[in-house]
């Protein structure tokens, strides 16, 4: 178990090597050594974009780092309050940093996103330090941002460094913490979607996203309990995995390593949110509860026989497009159904298309067991492990509407053209 906070991760040269991160570091010494990072490439003045909560968790450490370089710090504040990143939000932040050598984002996600997107658009590093291990974006080419009602990944110049300090992301609250532990095994899931798209498909699949993780997938579960009660340690492998889980995606080249069917479902109900006042949860707590409930979907699927699977059937049960066209413009209205619409459409099949998707499932069903032993997860093993961390694991637990979680579940797979297993459990007929 996790006992101490000497230093936990620094990421192996050689990798940092085929990267456009240069420096990743949990430990003590991470405001300092992003002081030092950012001085010797000759940075004299940085945004800092933060909020009042992050300025309580983490600036007293990370200011005197930057000043004892020299650094002249400009800041970019935002009250405690809740807020979301929207392209509105980040072209602030990018008027803001103009003029600047650096920005850095004291947060988590939408602060880190916002900074990533300033420092894209104006062409300038950015560096991260975090103040929870809440998700796994930190080291990821991509930011999640609200763009017309609809929110979206885009791709992003990703930081140069990120330097956490696990002193700091463990005053975060033990919620956000859970949080960042469930979106890291949303891998389970998502990773099982993505490369079984691979074999139906024919979408681009690479094993390094996973080897870059290594065996701390396994140290998660082992010290699920120590990140539970707040050990500064324990909770620092949480921030090694969420940012190993970042790196695969930068190699992979999108989000798929990391996203599928479990982050359409908090997509959705984030989108609620906007739209319609509804309250919503973290992000990693929606991802989590609906990580159990895909991983049951998978449970499901992989325990059928190629004899159990009627293909005609199957396809004389899908729903006709006017129908799923109704649907989608009943749930987000007629601007932002048409935002929804044309990604459906990207994904949809006919019939021909949907027979041969089910029959190449059904001949390849033994092959694609085998292939997911590595990255499937009983939905009762992470369950317990979110548990254990804090986190919530039923849609009831969660702050946002139980009901709308469960609409989520057969709705949400129209809102992006990534295949996952929210398609295959409705092609074959299963929820």
């Amino acid at each position: 178990m996790a006992t101490d906070t000497a230093t936990i991760y620094e990421a192996p040269a050689a990798l940092l090597e085929e990267l456009p991160v240069k420096a990743c570091y949990v430990g003590p010494e991470a405001a300092s050594r992003l002081a030092t990072f950012l001085s010797e490439r000759g940075v004299q003045r940085v945004l800092l974009v933060l909020d009042e909560n992050t300025r309580t968790a983490g600036a007293h450490v990370l200011v005197p780092a930057l000043e004892s370089k020299n650094i002249t710090i400009t800041e970019f504040s935002y009250p405690a309050e809740i807020f979301e990143a929207t392209d509105t939000e980040a072209n602030k932040v990018s008027e803001a940093a103009a003029g600047m050598d650096a920005v850095i984002g004291l947060g988590a996600g939408t602060l880190s996103d916002l900074a990533k997107q300033a420092g894209t658009l104006n062409k300038i590093p950015c560096v991260l330090f975090p103040t929870a291990a809440s998700m796994n974006g930190y080291t990821s080419g991509i930011v999640a941002l609200k763009v017309r009602g609809l929110k979206r990944t885009q791709t992003c110049i990703p930081a140069l460094g990120v330097f956490a300090d696990p002193e700091v992301v463990s005053t975060a609250p033990q919620r956000m913490v859970a949080a960042g532990v469930a979106d890291f095994l949303s891998k389970c899931s998502s990773n099982t979607d993505w490369q079984v798209s691979h074999h139906l498909r024919d979408v681009f699949f690479t094993d390094r996203p996973r080897k870059l993780v290594g065996d701390v997938q396994d140290r998660i579960f082992e010290n699920a309990g120590a990140i539970g009660a707040g050990n500064p340690a324990a909770i620092g492998i949480a921030m090694e995995a969420l940012l190993t889980s970042g790196f695969g995606m930068v190699i992979a080249g999108s989000s798929a390593p990391a996203s599928g069917g479990e982050h359409l479902i908090s997509h959705f109900i984030d989108m609620k949110h906007a739209l319609e006042g509804i309250p919503n949860d973290l992000h990693g707590a929606q991802v989590g509860v609906a990580t159990i409930y895909t991983l049951g979907l998978w449970e499901k699927i992989l325990a059928l026989k190629p004899d159990d699977i009627d293909v005609e059937a199957c396809i004389a049960a899908q729903p006709t497009e006017a129908q799923i066209k109704e649907w989608v413009f009943e749930d987000w209205g007629d601007k932002v159904g048409a935002e929804v619409w044309p990604q459906w459409l990207e994904k949809q099949l006919d019939a021909d298309g949907l027979r041969h998707e089910i029959t190449l499932f059904k001949n390849r069903l033994s092959d694609i067991r085998k292939d997911l032993e590595t990255d499937f997860r009983p939905p009762q093993k992470v369950s317990d492990c979110i548990a254990a961390c804090g986190g919530p694991v039923t849609a009831e637990e969660l702050y946002a509407p139980a009901e709308v979680f469960h609409h989520a579940k057969g709705r949400a797979r129209y809102l992006r053209n990534r295949f996952t297993v929210l398609d295959l459990a409705a092609e074959l007929g299963l929820s």
